[in-house]
């Protein structure tokens, strides 16, 4: 329910038709960090962000809680570590492979982000609290 009511929270404090979406204050700060900032804030944001340790718990506990033997078990531990890991990774890979014009790219998704961040927000949260709300909604009645 908590996801449902910061899902909530999120699109009513959204800009108003025809006013500028605000960039959050960490994402414009983030062109000026070091690498050891960088990796402070994905540590951060990877362990204190909730959407992000609900993910990570509840992913380990229903990997945890299948008659999976351990090969089993650790192969999803792996695929939930690399499908989490993507927001990092595929930015990353761009700026490698993409040389002079993964900056074009990577700003333009930035900028995308910046401008959608309390839709991207809003749905992830309401799909979270919806998928939450309906795991307790089937244990409840089964």
């Amino acid at each position: 329910m908590l996801f449902v009511v910061m899902a909530v929270k999120q699109f009513m404090g959204r800009p108003r038709e025809g006013r500028p979406a605000q960039t959050p204050g960490w994402m414009e700060a983030v062109d000026r960090f070091t690498p050891g900032k960088a990796f402070g804030l994905a540590a951060a944001l990877a362990v204190a962000n909730p959407k992000n340790l609900a993910l990570l718990i509840a992913g380990a506990l229903s990997i945890a809680s299948t008659s999976a033997g351990v090969g089993g078990k650790a192969t999803a531990a792996i695929v939930m570590v690399l499908v989490a890991s993507l927001c990092t990774t595929v930015p990353l890979a761009v700026y490698l492979v993409g040389g002079e014009r993964s900056v074009q790219i990577l700003n333009g998704w930035k900028s995308w982000m910046a401008t959608h961040n309390v839709a991207i927000i809003t749905t992830v949260l309401g799909v979270l609290g919806a998928k939450y709300i309906g795991d307790a909604t089937s244990a409840l009645t089964s």
